[in-house]
């Protein structure tokens, strides 16, 4: 993760969960937010192709003009960036583990501004994992333009992983580690 919310977001999902595989929805406490409750949100499962706005902060409805409460995250996906943001967000569910994307936030008038977006897992009411903690980070000044947020275009995934305990990443100083990484775009 790049910018140091997202990695303040992650210490403290990380604090909250403690020896469980995700914290539940009721650990998460706003005043602990507090500098980062304008780019939070908050997403419920509803299943594989509808995770809906519980929360969205200020911030985020701002930069898109809009309120999002009730509404389907992935609406701000459009075709590949739909399907990478879906498998992102069932990943992180279903591993359970942290997962991030960088996208390009596009306005009405074609303005950009690269985002970071953070999705930790949560336990719902029933002890389930059904919820998403999303941080929506501008890496940049934020949006250079005054028009609204329409559309995103991810350039960047980091999915949910499981670390395998026979795999080891660290290699002995006669032995570096080695790996191979696939990219299909």
């Amino acid at each position: 993760m790049r910018h140091r919310n997202s990695q303040t977001l992650l210490a403290y999902w990380n604090a909250r969960r403690q020896t469980e595989p995700a914290p539940l929805r009721t650990e998460i406490l706003p005043e602990d937010l507090g500098g980062l409750l304008a780019n939070l949100f908050v997403l419920r499962r509803m299943d594989s192709d509808h995770h809906v706005f519980r929360l969205a902060g200020t911030g985020l409805c701002r930069m898109h003009r809009r309120e999002f409460r009730d509404q389907n995250f992935l609406s701000l996906w459009d075709g590949h960036d739909r399907q990478h943001m879906r498998a992102a967000l069932e990943g992180a569910l279903s591993a359970p583990a942290p997962a991030s994307l960088v996208a390009d936030a596009i306005a009405l008038d074609g303005a950009t501004t690269e985002v970071e977006l953070t999705l930790l897992p949560l336990r719902g009411p029933e002890g389930f994992l059904d919820r998403a903690l999303g941080l929506y980070q501008p890496l940049g000044a934020g949006l250079p333009s005054l028009r609204p947020i329409v559309r995103h275009r991810i350039t960047e995934v980091r999915p949910a992983l499981e670390p395998d305990p026979s795999v080891s990443f660290f290699g002995t100083h006669d032995q570096p580690v080695r790996a191979m990484v696939a990219n299909d775009v």
